[in-house]
């Protein structure tokens, strides 16, 4: 079973949740937490209406090392007491499909401003860090 196979159902609707994900990780100060949040609301219409699949961001909720594992927070070189760290999963149908949905917010302006922004809340000198991951087709579940 690949991704695309999986269907997210909610009431009567039913999405694919697609083969292809991106990934944004960055951190930025705690005290922008509120500023954060009311920044990144507008996004959920933007991405919508460009075609993204799903979309969510996760605030990292623990630092603590798991067993042989190191912490992202500290692969990112986080200063918790004094930054969060979040990070936001786009679901795309393929790799096609993100190209095109990116094609296009490349050409909007309000998109344009809207990073302009988003790069003065993070925090200073510090790098945003992506990804782009394709499903690896057999290794994965859905409950």
């Amino acid at each position: 079973m690949s991704q695309s196979d999986l269907i997210e159902k909610k009431g009567d609707e039913e999405k694919n949740l697609g083969d292809e994900i991106q990934t944004v990780l960055y951190r930025f100060p705690k005290k922008d937490h509120d500023k954060m949040v009311e920044f990144s609301k507008p996004f959920t219409d933007v991405f919508r209406k460009y075609g993204v699949s799903r979309w969510g961001i996760f605030q990292l909720s623990s630092t603590k090392n798991d067993m042989e594992f190191t912490n992202i927070a500290k692969t990112i070189s986080a200063n918790i007491d004094e930054e969060e760290v979040w990070i936001e999963i786009f679901h795309y149908n393929d790799k096609k499909h993100k190209d095109e949905v990116m094609e296009k917010m490349k050409n909007d302006k309000n998109c344009e401003q809207g990073f302009q922004q988003f790069m003065k809340l993070i925090t200073p000198g510090s790098s945003v860090i992506i990804g782009d991951f394709s499903s690896v087709n057999g290794i994965e579940f859905i409950r």
